[in-house]
């Protein structure tokens, strides 16, 4: 479990740069686009998303929001960007079921604002599992109270840092902040 989180986490680390003006929901159309970069470059605009495109090599830019799925669709790096009704931040992981646990294929990958009820923080065990984690830059951000901590995991040079319980932080060797 823990291997494929941190794999996971690598693809999710790419998209935690990634931004866009060109939102889908009360809480992203009120930031700012300038919030966040797409993958390490600058924030995606002119009504553009930063888009995850899953393949051998999954790569992220801009791309027009018709052009690109709302799973793979990166619309927030946390819950500053969100608010309202949907105040959380939550990245999901969408394996195509392929590979060897816990190298699998991805068939989507994506941030989105949502409600804390629809993001329930789980992390797969096999290449045909969904991982959800709620994004944080603070332990406030994370009101679960089994996933209470935020905590940033690195994998190959890329981080993410998301709420999870300590356990698991410790397995993985987080830093909690």
């Amino acid at each position: 479990m823990l291997a494929r989180t941190v794999a996971a986490v690598s693809c999710l680390a790419m998209i935690s740069d990634c931004g866009s003006s060109g939102a889908t929901s009360d809480a992203a159309a009120a930031r700012d686009a300038s919030d966040f970069g797409c993958a390490g470059s600058a924030a995606c605009t002119g009504g553009a998303v930063c888009c995850a495109m899953p393949g051998a090599a999954t790569t992220f830019g801009c791309a027009a929001p018709a052009s690109c799925t709302t799973g793979d669709q990166i619309t927030c790096d946390g819950p500053d960007g969100c608010s309202g009704s949907t105040p959380v931040c939550c990245g999901v992981d969408v394996p195509d079921g392929t590979g060897t646990f816990p190298k699998c294929g991805i068939q989507a990958i994506g941030t989105s604002c949502t409600s804390a009820a629809a993001c329930p923080t789980q992390l797969g065990t096999t290449c045909s599992d969904t991982s959800k984690v709620v994004l944080c830059h603070a332990a406030a951000d994370c009101t679960d109270s089994t996933y209470n901590k935020c905590c940033t995991f690195a994998s190959g040079g890329a981080s993410l840092t998301f709420c999870t319980n300590a356990n698991t932080a410790a397995l993985g060797g987080a830093t909690c902040h």
